[in-house]
């Protein structure tokens, strides 16, 4: 179990779903080779990420979640390089089967921002949240590569982008007190609480009428409207309601915890809309 739980599964589910959405949205269902590389390919080079992650941020975790497998002395150091190593070179040599453009991108962009996230970008004011944005991004742009259709995926990258990284720089807030301790400099820390929620609102409010958009152009259908408005749209609102007037590691915990669930609810609008 613990060999699991360090590649954080929820996350991993939602890169797979991810991959399941793009391939439908763009009708590669079908081919179940190049679905299936797809897949092995993403959970292991994300679950790598999340491993190198967990690596670098031990101390951190000593303090925000001690029960993980590193901090709590289920897995030592040594087991999780080995395990990080192995599933890094298992994904890329799995995106090597499906054509040029996907072994590139695992090579020469998801495994360096993975790493470079873990070791450098993480403790840098918004650089950090702005490179995981751009890794679940990625996944869309990795399956439009891989079934030659790029342009399909455009609406499901910037959705994607602009909903996590909301979401990231909430986690920032919950983790302020692990992250001070280790002199990391996220937003929370660096401009304080209040200006960072200021941020966040503004980030939403462009999310908001940024998502609306595919509606309007036509790009997806009312069954999208309806499910992001009451889906996506109102539980944003209503956390940052809840943020404003009652700040908290335990609001803003519960906050990032809805978001990381509501991502579902934002991937099942893109899916019941494009049919």
């Amino acid at each position: 179990m613990t060999w699991l739980l360090i590649l954080r599964p929820l996350n991993l589910f939602q890169a797979v779903l991810a991959v399941w959405l793009a391939a439908f949205v763009i009708n590669g269902l079908a081919d179940l080779r190049t679905l299936t590389l797809l897949l092995f390919s993403v959970i292991c080079i994300n679950g790598a990420g999340n491993v190198v992650n967990d690596i670098y941020d031990l101390e951190i975790d000593r303090v925000n979640r001690p029960n993980r497998p590193l901090p709590s002395g289920k897995m030592s150091i040594a087991q999780a390089r080995i395990y990080m190593i192995s599933l890094f070179v298992a994904g890329i040599v799995a995106s090597a089967f499906i054509n040029l453009q996907t072994f590139f991108i695992t090579t020469f962009i998801a495994t360096p921002l993975l790493v470079g996230y873990s070791v450098w970008f993480k403790r840098m004011p918004l650089i950090g949240n702005l490179v995981v944005a751009i890794m679940l991004a990625m996944t869309f742009a990795y399956v439009g590569v891989a079934y030659g259709n790029f342009p399909a995926m455009v609406p499901l990258i910037g959705l994607a982008f602009g909903f996590t990284i909301i979401r990231e720089i909430v986690k920032d807030l919950e983790d302020q007190a692990g992250d001070l301790s280790q002199g990391a400099r996220t937003l929370p820390i660096v401009w304080g609480e209040s200006a960072t929620l200021v941020f966040i609102s503004f980030l939403t409010g462009i999310f908001i009428i940024a998502d609306l958009l595919p509606y309007g152009l036509h790009v997806y259908n009312s069954a999208y409207l309806l499910f992001v408005i009451v889906g996506v749209n109102i539980p944003l609102l209503s956390a940052l309601i809840f943020m404003w007037f009652k700040p908290g590691k335990t609001m803003f915990r519960r906050v990032q915890l809805m978001l990381k669930y509501d991502i579902f609810v934002g991937l099942l609008a893109i899916l019941l809309g494009s049919r």
